[in-house]
């Protein structure tokens, strides 16, 4: 779309970063991304509120949490949202959904970019606080190849969903495999189905799509990006970030199915091969926090529960649509352990040093993390009449953005409705931001010490 050189000029002039918050702004980027989470959940929640929204008498809380729960990408739902929502409301809670999953203020970059052919300062420094780019990496180009990919994959998973969802006699097959598509390459997890996927646990293309899908968004565009320069011979070479989340996703992925596979909870009375692939299935989604089960979690046992938990602890990769304290941060953690006990002064992983600022900041994530999931799962404990493994398992999937939960969603009070939502933000916007916006005078006057001892040195 061709566009006047005046037309570009008035609509930097108006100052179009404003239009997208809604007004605010603040030279602290932590604070931007806060606010505008905020903003646009509220203008969801609201949206959810029209009779033309919702099919019967949904409480003013449950659409609240479920706005919260799509801008955030997380998928927990108390009501039903293929009964409980219509056509229109199902479509606010895809469009919440893909501005969570690619981030409000990515995708308004790239609109501000397209339009006026302009990069502005202050939305590159939001973007860049959002997301966690690489030494050396454009900003303009990562910002592109977030929004091509991400309607790229979209577009080329809806036609496998709709063959399937055609095939099986599934009501309203292009709608379904649009929502199927989006959620699940933002790792949403929301579904239009009541029992999530349960009814296509055999569904292998269903199964596939959705898993590529989740994979995909959840190792994230740095992942992609490299691949993708690697094969058109731009690159000889991964990245180490990129090594680093493709190991561990592996790991993860076929640690989690052996130890899933094993328990006699899951999927008892299935063959083993059957077992296998319920197994996988579960632990790429709670690994990619998609959020989508195939099988009923309120019968699973402590032990397959704990196992999830710690999954969806350690989440997906940064730069991603995924959430959790994310691989990243873990091995950088576990090479700070391992160095320590060897007495090494460098921390090293795949024979790489690890810079001090990274493993700071990895320690800072991984400790403010399990200070929430514990501050959430004491407030649970007392307003919910549950057991500790179901309230740290729904606390942990909150915060890691995943979506699964034991069943106990719809029965929460509104003391554990309010607790579910402010873990999934949080989720969503980050620990550290949503840590370093409360704290930014202390934030600031750190910056200006080290800055001077940077000079002094």
């Amino acid at each position: 779309m061709k566009i006047s050189r005046r037309l570009r000029y008035l609509l930097l002039r108006l100052n179009i970063t404003r239009l997208i918050t809604f007004g605010y702004r603040s030279e602290v980027p932590e604070r931007n991304i806060l606010i505008g989470y905020i903003v646009y959940m509220l203008l969801g929640f609201l949206c959810l509120m029209l009779p033309l929204s919702t099919q019967g008498d949904i409480r003013w809380i449950d659409n609240l949490f479920t706005a919260a729960s799509a801008i955030s990408t997380t998928g927990l739902a108390t009501v039903d949202i293929g009964t409980s929502y219509t056509l229109f409301g199902q479509f606010i809670i895809l469009a919440l959904v893909q501005f969570g999953g690619i981030g409000y203020m990515t995708l308004s970059s790239y609109v501000i970019y397209r339009v006026t052919h302009h990069t502005l300062k202050y939305t590159d420094k939001v973007v860049h606080t959002a997301i966690s780019i690489p030494y050396g990496m454009n900003m303009r180009d990562l910002v592109n190849n977030v929004v091509n990919f991400t309607f790229i994959f979209e577009a080329l998973g809806f036609i496998p969903f709709f063959i399937a969802l055609h095939h099986a006699g599934a009501p309203m097959p292009g709608w379904n495999a649009l929502f199927l598509s989006v959620s699940s390459f933002c790792t949403a997890g929301f579904s239009p189905f009541h029992d999530s996927l349960c009814s296509f646990s055999n569904n292998i293309t269903i199964n596939i799509t959705v898993a590529a899908l989740s994979y995909a968004g959840a190792m994230g565009f740095i992942v992609i990006t490299d691949l993708t320069n690697k094969l058109r011979g731009r690159t000889t070479s991964l990245s180490f970030t990129s090594k680093v989340i493709l190991l561990i996703t592996g790991i993860m992925t076929v640690g989690g199915t052996v130890i899933l596979s094993v328990s006699p909870s899951i999927a008892p009375g299935d063959s083993a091969g059957e077992k296998i692939w319920l197994s996988f299935f579960q632990t790429m989604s709670a690994m990619t926090t998609v959020g989508y089960n195939t099988i009923d979690l309120s019968a699973l046992r402590p032990g397959p529960i704990l196992m999830f938990s710690l999954i969806m602890f350690i989440g997906a990769s940064p730069s991603g649509t995924g959430g959790g304290v994310k691989c990243t941060s873990v091995s950088a953690v576990w090479g700070f352990i391992i160095s320590k006990l060897g007495l090494r002064e460098n921390v090293t992983f795949l024979n790489h040093i690890i810079p001090h600022y990274r493993i700071d900041t990895a320690l800072t994530s991984v400790i403010t993390y399990s200070l929430m999931i514990f501050c959430g799962c004491v407030v649970l404990s007392y307003s919910e009449p549950f057991k500790l493994s179901q309230i740290l398992f729904e606390a942990t999937s909150a915060i890691g953005t995943v979506g699964l939960s034991t069943g106990i969603t719809p029965e929460l009070s509104a003391i554990g409705k309010f607790t579910i939502i402010i873990l999934m933000y949080i989720g969503r916007v980050g620990v550290i931001t949503f840590g370093s916006a409360l704290l930014i005078r202390t934030r600031t006057r750190a910056l200006q010490n080290v800055r001077k001892s940077d000079l002094v040195a």
